[in-house]
């Protein structure tokens, strides 16, 4: 029993007192947190109002990425860490990330060979003045000298080009009273561009800048900026039309050059006309290139370009070649070699070059089938041995030759001609079946190259034009290119200058 109930109605009022101190504190602080909280709340709804508007850039910046890569795999669905299997696949070298080495072996050092004759430039006869280089005193101590000393004069041959600059001259015409005719007369000047301005160097040079790949514009700001120059489109257009114009005669030249020669090289590719689909085909040798712009890829192009043919015709796969009557066709075993490494990488194989003696390397794990790879590795083998044989050095003989064919031939045939199940091994032998008489032709014919190289980096000049230009607008400017094309690239192959070869045709007569 509580003897003094007083104290404890005081310990309670204290203990409530307490309380309501420490909750008015409680409320004060829960008001501060919340306005704090609130404050937090609202940066957070900034923060998170910020990371949409990223997310939503970033999800926008993927897509694109996404459609990139998908565009990529595409166009170029064979390009691995090498251009070995963008070549096989039929990409261009100029859509290849990694550029090959495509020298087997030991490389070649470099600078000049042994054995081999020293190249030096030679040294040029002067043509112009001396100039003389004198001192009035000691370049270290300042002290005047004299007369120069004789015969230990020091001298070197230097070779430079006057400043550009055009020269301006009129062309007068005598005019004759005709007692006959009743009227004035006067002479013609063939040497000149008609109801032009400019002469015919300017002619030349223009249509040696666009065998060049030069634009248009280029030349233009060219001209301006070498010669002090202005010309429009439509001159320059009309002074390369008549530069074509006057060596059609060495076109014609050049054509039966070629169709007369004792190897022919054949390719062709793309090019617009007026926005449609054309075709420059080229048909090169020793002697010269001969350029064919056509509407058609058929084969009256090249049964009109080498009718009276009678040669050994290199060329690759195409079936309109096959209407060629003449001593041989040349298949192109690089274009043999493509069909090859094909298969290789529908298996995973990393290609192989034609000469290669490398085992087969995988590009991922797996097991390509054995009958492939014994048939690629036998086929290379074959044609290899073919290939070294006429690189011997003495060469053989033409009867050395002609049994070496006949022996590689029938190994040929006997290996074509085994059961084969592949799916690729099949297509392959059979289209090499078909084009059997094609594989060895160079063997027995001296000179005659077992690829088509020369034709194809003839026909590069023509892919040069196209992707500066996308083609030509008409068909007479088609008809100029393959005309200055055709003369451009065979001065090139004389070791000719091309702007002289075309100036002699347009001196003006002496007296």
């Amino acid at each position: 029993m509580n003897n003094n109930p007083s104290g404890d109605i005081e310990k309670y009022v204290r203990d409530l007192e307490q309380k309501i101190v420490y909750l008015e504190d409680a409320l004060k602080r829960g008001s501060t947190e919340r306005e704090t909280f609130q404050q937090y709340n609202k940066e957070l709804k900034k923060a998170n109002m910020k990371l949409k508007q990223k997310s939503k850039k970033l999800k926008r910046e993927n897509k694109k990425l996404n459609e990139e890569l998908a565009r990529l795999k595409s166009s170029a669905p064979v390009l691995a860490g090498s251009d070995k299997t963008a070549e096989a696949g039929g990409i261009p070298s100029s859509g290849t990330f990694y550029k090959r080495n495509r020298q087997e072996g030991k490389k070649k050092p470099t600078g000049g060979q042994p054995g081999h004759r020293g190249h030096a430039r030679k040294k040029p006869t002067p043509n112009s003045p001396p100039q003389f280089i004198t001192l009035d005193k000691c370049l270290e101590c300042d002290t005047p000298l004299g007369k120069p000393i004789d015969d230990v004069e020091q001298k070197r041959t230097v070779t430079d080009i006057p400043l550009p600059d055009h020269i301006v001259y009129e062309t007068i015409f005598s005019r004759y009273w005709c007692k006959k005719c009743k009227h004035l007369v006067r002479g013609n000047a063939p040497w000149l561009p008609p109801n032009q301005q400019f002469g015919p160097a300017v002619a030349c040079w223009i249509a040696y800048q666009r065998m060049l790949g030069l634009s248009i514009g280029k030349i233009q700001s060219s001209l301006f900026e070498t010669y002090a120059l202005s010309m429009g489109e439509a001159t320059i257009l009309k002074l390369e039309k008549w530069v074509a114009d006057t060596l059609k005669e060495d076109y014609e030249k050049i054509h039966n050059e070629v169709v007369n020669s004792h190897a022919v090289n054949a390719d062709e590719t793309s090019f617009r006309i007026n926005g449609t689909n054309g075709w420059l085909w080229v048909f090169t040798s020793t002697v010269g290139s001969y350029y064919k712009l056509a509407p058609t890829r058929g084969h009256e192009v090249p049964e009109k370009a080498l009718e009276g043919f009678k040669g050994v015709l290199g060329r690759d796969a195409w079936k309109p070649y096959d209407v060629i009557k003449c001593e041989g066709h040349q298949l192109d075993l690089l274009h043999v070699n493509r069909w090859l490494e094909r298969a290789e990488i529908r298996h995973s194989v990393l290609p192989r070059t034609l000469l290669t003696s490398k085992p087969v390397k995988l590009k991922r794990r797996g097991r390509p089938p054995k009958q492939l790879v014994h048939f690629v590795d036998g086929i290379r083998s074959i044609l290899k041995r073919a290939i070294n044989y006429t690189e011997t050095d003495p060469p053989p003989s033409t009867a050395e030759r002609a049994k070496a064919k006949r022996e590689r031939q029938e190994e040929m045939e006997l290996f074509l001609a085994k059961k084969w199940t592949n799916v690729d091994v099949v297509r392959i032998s059979k289209e090499l079946r078909r084009r059997r008489n094609m594989l060895f032709t160079f063997m027995d014919h001296e000179g005659v190259p077992w690829h088509n190289n020369d034709a194809e980096r003839a026909i590069r000049q023509g892919v040069l034009h196209r992707k500066i230009s996308g083609g030509r607008r008409t068909w007479t400017g088609a008809e100029v290119l393959e005309i200055l094309l055709s003369v451009y690239e065979t001065s090139k192959k004389r070791s000719d200058r091309f702007i002289e070869m075309a100036k002699a045709k347009f001196n003006p007569p002496t007296g």
